[in-house]
C-alpha cells in the first residue's frame, strides 16, 4: 500500500466518534418515530422499543400483555417513554439494532399476513401497514438527515483541531 507522505493525528479517532454520535443521535430519534407513528392504545408496545448495541443483534419478543381483556378494551394509556441509546465507545463498534419486546410484535407492525390488527378493528390507533411505509416511504431517509444535522452541532465533533489533545473525549 502507497504512503501518502503526511499524517494527521487523531483524524481516525475523530472520526469514530462522529460516527457514533450519528449513530447515537439516529437510532434514537428513529425509535422516537416508531413511537409516534405506531400503535398506542395503552402504551405497552409503545414503550417497549429497545436499542441495544451492534447490528443485527436478536430482541427477543419476551414480554406479554400487562393487561387483561377487561382493562385493554377501558386501557388507562401509559406515559411516553423516552427510550435513549446506549453509547458506542471506541473502534469497530458498528452500530445499533432496533426492536420491540412485546410478544404481539408482529402483529402491531402489521407483519402478520393474518392482517389481525386492522381487520374490523375500529380501536386502531396506526394505520395500516403504518411500519412498512415507515421504513419504505422515506421516512427513515429524512431521520437520517435530522440525526446527521444533530450530530454534526455536537461540541464533542465540531471541528476537527488534530493532534491528540484535541480529540480526547
Amino acid at each position: 500500500m502507497a504512503k501518502t507522505g503526511f499524517k494527521l493525528p487523531g483524524f481516525t479517532t475523530w472520526i469514530d466518534r462522529v460516527k457514533n454520535v450519528t449513530a447515537k443521535e439516529a437510532a434514537e430519534l428513529v425509535v422516537e418515530e416508531l413511537q409516534d407513528d405506531g400503535p398506542a392504545w395503552t402504551g405497552e408496545f409503545r414503550n417497549n422499543w429497545v436499542i441495544v448495541s451492534g447490528t443485527g443483534q436478536r430482541i427477543p419478543a419476551s414480554k406479554e400483555p400487562g393487561y387483561n381483556r377487561e382493562q385493554r378494551f377501558n386501557p388507562r394509556v401509559e406515559a411516553r417513554k423516552k427510550i435513549t441509546a446506549p453509547k458506542l465507545k471506541g473502534r469497530g463498534t458498528s452500530g445499533y439494532t432496533i426492536g420491540n419486546q412485546m410478544s404481539y410484535r408482529d402483529i402491531a407492525l402489521d407483519l402478520d399476513p393474518s392482517g389481525l390488527r386492522t381487520a374490523g378493528a375500529k380501536n386502531n390507533t396506526a394505520p395500516r401497514d403504518w411500519y412498512i411505509n415507515f421504513v419504505q416511504g422515506g421516512k427513515m431517509r429524512q431521520i437520517l438527515e435530522a440525526a446527521t444535522l444533530k450530530a454534526s452541532k455536537d461540541p464533542t465533533i465540531r471541528g476537527f483541531k488534530g493532534g491528540s489533545r484535541a480529540t480526547r473525549f
